[in-house]
């Protein structure tokens, strides 16, 4: 078993005994992931292994092609917390930098997953399109003839599909930047939710507009489309879910169009207190109505009391998940 239980290790060179590996993104840990996490859980308890999820971060395109990385759909600290939900003891976080993307298949395999001597790794778990080395030159054939020379198991899982297509993160980040937030809960397996800590905004809502509203970091997560929606929110040290609405967009009243990422606004109902520094998940649970530009903000004052009248209705119909 492992000798470091932490929330995250950033080298297999913490461990120690008897360790079955899943790799991959992870970004989202859609049910895809989750058939790899389950296939190691159950092939790990055979073994008598500690299972383990291992990935990099950041996720490798967003440091070789950042202007055209994807969007994230998790950010580090939930991505840790649903792969241990998930059953893993250990996640181990590789930082993913220019020289470690510059490796060979064959030297990945050997100044990393083999650079640990009190560590026995008698399982591999990947998904069957799984990637790694230079260039993405290796492929799930690569590892198994590298980890045969070891006498390590290599197990490939099929992709999942739903609908008859394949559950991917990009399907996800699709589904979400829909709006079909009923598909990205069939392929998460979970509501969709936004997680991320509460920061500093424009401080001008609970001013001029009578509504004071919370800031979410959100610039490299990937958004619904803008607007207003009814919501639940759930912070860390508050067990019950809150009710409030969710903004998302350029704030243009304020801000004016075409201004950079839009914001992530949260404004509770009923609520008192510093949400500054807090962790907050967001359930969006309906749509209200599409950002834009009003003439003032008294006008846009008027409009945010009945976002709140409708969206009130709607959470007191949708109560929220357990």
């Amino acid at each position: 078993m492992t000798t470091l239980p932490s929330p995250l290790l950033s080298s297999l060179r913490q461990l120690r005994g008897r360790v079955a590996l899943a790799l991959g993104v992870f970004d989202g840990v859609h049910r895809g992931h989750q058939a790899v996490l389950s296939t190691l859980l159950r092939e790990a308890r055979a073994r008598e292994a500690t299972p383990v999820a291992l990935f990099f971060d950041p996720p490798p395109r967003q440091l070789l092609f950042p202007q055209d990385a994807p969007k994230l759909l998790t950010s580090l600290s939930v991505k840790v917390r649903l792969l241990r939900q998930a059953g893993m003891e250990e996640v181990v976080c590789l930082p993913f930098t220019p020289e470690l993307s510059r490796l060979t298949p064959r030297e990945f395999w050997e100044e990393w997953l083999l650079a640990n001597p009190a560590l026995q790794i008698p399982l591999l778990c990947v998904g069957e399109d799984w990637r790694f080395g230079a260039g993405n030159q290796g492929t799930l054939e690569t590892l198994r003839a590298l980890a045969q020379e070891q006498g390590i198991q290599v197990t490939g899982v099929p992709p999942l599909l739903h609908q008859g297509e394949r559950i991917s993160s990009t399907r996800v980040r699709a589904a979400i930047a829909q709006g079909d937030l009923s598909l990205a809960r069939e392929l998460l397996g979970r509501p969709f939710t936004l997680e991320g800590e509460i920061v500093h905004g424009l401080g001008k809502a609970g001013q001029a507009l009578e509504c004071p509203t919370a800031n979410l970091e959100g610039e490299h997560l990937q958004l619904p489309p803008a607007g207003v929606y009814a919501g639940w929110t759930r912070l860390a040290e508050t067990p019950a879910p809150l009710p409030g609405i969710l903004y998302i967009g350029e704030a243009p009243t304020f801000r004016g169009v075409g201004n950079g990422h839009p914001v992530v606004e949260l404004h509770l109902f009923h609520f008192q207190g510093d949400l500054y520094g807090k962790s907050v998940s967001i359930l969006p649970v309906s749509f209200l109505r599409e950002s834009r530009l009003f003439p003032s903000p008294a006008l846009l004052a008027r409009q945010i009391q009945e976002d709140i009248r409708q969206a009130s209705q709607i959470l007191q119909r949708n109560p929220p998940p357990l």
